[in-house]
C-alpha cells in the first residue's frame, strides 16, 4: 500500500511515497508552492517537477500509489485544488484517490496522528484551523499577508523591520535588532535596507527568515524583541480561542499543535500559551508535532482510504524520512 504525500508551502515544499509502516520509498524537498506568491505557469511547473523527481527515483511506486494528499499553502485562496489534482493525475493510477487541501490540516495531523484538535501554524504565513470530533473543520485567521496572518514569519519579520526604521527615525527606542538586520543583508546604513527589500525577489520570502533574529536578541534582553514575541503569543492565543470557540468538544483535553518555522522556538511559545490558558481554565494543550508535516500528510493519504497505519509509524517515519 503506497500513498503520496505532498506539503506545500511558501517557502519549500516536500513530497513523499510512503506505506502504513511509515517506510519512505521516494521523497524530495524543492522550492517554494503557494499560488499566491508566485504564478501560475511557476506553481505549474513546480508540481512537474516534484512528480517528475519522484518518477525518476522509482517509477514504479509512482504507478502504484492508491492515495494522495496535498496540503499546500494558498490553494484554498485561489481556488487552486483543481489545478493540482490535474497535474497529478497525469502521473497516478486513473483510480487513486486525490485531495488536496490547506497545509494546516497536515501539520494538525503531524501532532493530533489524525485527531481532533487544533492547529496553529506559524511558518512563511500563519492559519489556525480546528478540527473536531464531529469531522467538521473551522478556520481562522491566514487571509493573506497584505492584511492578516498574525504572528506569521512575514508578520514578525515586517514586525522586525518597523522596530529598526521606527528607532532609526527616532520613533522608536534602539534595538540590537539594527545591527543584526545590517549584517543580514550585508549593508552599513538603515536606508539602504529599502533597495534590499524591494529587490526582484518576493517581500515575503525576503521578509520572513528575519524573525529567527527576533528570538537571539530576545535571549540577549532586548526589550523590543521581547514586545515582538509577546504580541505573536497574544495573537496565538486570541485566534485559538475564537477557534475553540465555534467548535464542539467533549474531551477534557483538546489538544493545541503548534507547527511551523517560528515555532522551532517552543520554548518562548509553549509555556507562555499554556499559562493564558490556565489563567482562563481552558482545556488546552499545546505541543509541538511528533512528526513532519509531510508526516502529517501521509496519515492523511492513509486516513482517506481507510487504512490505519502502524503503531510504529512515528518512529519509523522519522527514522527513514531525511
Amino acid at each position: 500500500m503506497y500513498v503520496l504525500a505532498i506539503d506545500g508551502g511558501g517557502t519549500k515544499t516536500t513530497a513523499v511515497i510512503s506505506d502504513e509502516k511509515g517506510q519512505c520509498f521516494a521523497q524530495i524537498e524543492t522550492t517554494r508552492s503557494n499560488p499566491t506568491a508566485m504564478d501560475q505557469p511557476y506553481f505549474e511547473a513546480t508540481i512537474h517537477s516534484i512528480m517528475q523527481s519522484l518518477q525518476q527515483q522509482n517509477p514504479q511506486l509512482v504507478a502504484e500509489v492508491t492515495s494522495c494528499f496535498a496540503g499546500m499553502a494558498g490553494v484554498k485562496e485561489l481556488q487552486a485544488e483543481s489545478i493540482v489534482e490535474a497535474i497529478l493525475r497525469q502521473y497516478v493510477c486513473s483510480s487513486a484517490t486525490i485531495t488536496v487541501d490547506n497545509d494546516a490540516l497536515i501539520a494538525l495531523y503531524a501532532g493530533t496522528l489524525g485527531k481532533a484538535g487544533i492547529v496553529q501554524i506559524a511558518g512563511t504565513g500563519a492559519i489556525t484551523m480546528g478540527y473536531d470530533e464531529q469531522q467538521r473543520f473551522y478556520r481562522v485567521g491566514g487571509w493573506g499577508y497584505l492584511f492578516d496572518d498574525e504572528g506569521s514569519g512575514y508578520d514578525l519579520g515586517v514586525q522586525l523591520l518597523k522596530a529598526v526604521f521606527q528607532s532609526y527615525d527616532g520613533r522608536a527606542s534602539a534595538t540590537v535588532l539594527t545591527e543584526v538586520v545590517l549584517k543580514h543583508f550585508a549593508v552599513d546604513h538603515v536606508p539602504q535596507l529599502i533597495a534590499c527589500v524591494y529587490g526582484e525577489e518576493h517581500p515575503r520570502t525576503v521578509i520572513a527568515p528575519l524573525c529567527t533574529y527576533i528570538f537571539e536578541a530576545a535571549d540577549n534582553g532586548d526589550l523590543i524583541a521581547k514586545g515582538i514575541v509577546e504580541d505573536a503569543c497574544q495573537n496565538y492565543y486570541k485566534a485559538i480561542k475564537a477557534c475553540y470557540s465555534h467548535m464542539e468538544w467533549t474531551q477534557e483535553e483538546v489538544l493545541v499543535v503548534l507547527c511551523g518555522g517560528v515555532f522551532t522556538n517552543e520554548n518562548y511559545f509553549v509555556p507562555r500559551l499554556q499559562a493564558m490558558a490556565m489563567e482562563e481554565t481552558l482545556p488546552f494543550r499545546f505541543k509541538t508535532p511528533d512528526l513532519p508535516p509531510i508526516g502529517g500528510a501521509v496519515i492523511a493519504a492513509l486516513q482517506q482510504i481507510n487504512v490505519q497505519f502502524y503503531s510504529s509509524f512515528v518512529e519509523t517515519f522519522q527514522k527513514n524520512y531525511v
